[in-house]
């Protein structure tokens, strides 16, 4: 196990909680579905025109400056875009309306995903394609290689994660 100095220890939670308080936000405020343990870049783009339609599972990170869209203004539609458990989302990728990103997935920077994206994928592209298919990631879409430990959810949820699992009031 690795061992980090008082201040980088100290950093890494004042991040954590500040990062769930801004997971607490947009569910709470915008009223999006985003889960337990999910970290979002304070750059990424969620789109707030339909945000009940932006559902991202848990501790899955989206990087920064990219953009989960839920509106199509051309065609006149509104389409709910999905993001699963485990995922990497790289910067500047840009999720379109009515996609669905499957569970532990990797998706590259840069990225434009028109379609869906199956369930333990490797994506990147303009037009994201998937290019490697069957592997595993752990927290925040961290691959996984063959006989490497995976790295766990944390086991005590801090007071704004608690939150974040309370029903919300109508």
């Amino acid at each position: 196990m690795k061992r980090y100095g008082v201040a980088t220890r100290i950093r890494t939670e004042l991040y954590r909680r500040f990062i769930s308080i801004v997971r607490w936000y947009y569910n709470h405020f915008w009223g999006t579905h985003i889960g337990e343990g999910t970290r979002i870049s304070l750059t990424a783009k969620i789109d707030k025109t339909f945000p009940d339609g932006i559902r991202i599972g848990k501790y899955s990170a989206v990087t920064f400056r990219t953009s989960i869209m839920t509106h199509d203004f051309v065609n006149n539609v509104h389409l709910p875009t999905t993001i699963g458990d485990y995922c990497f989302i790289g910067a500047h990728a840009v999720i379109m309306p009515g996609v669905t990103i499957g569970d532990h997935c990797i998706i590259g920077a840069g990225s434009v995903v028109l379609r869906d994206v199956p369930a333990h994928s490797l994506a990147f592209g303009n037009p994201a394609r998937v290019i490697e298919r069957n592997i595993q990631t752990g927290l925040y879409g961290a691959r996984i290689r063959d006989g490497a430990p995976a790295e766990t959810a944390p086991a005590a949820q801090s007071a704004a994660d608690q939150a974040d699992t309370m029903p919300a009031h109508a």
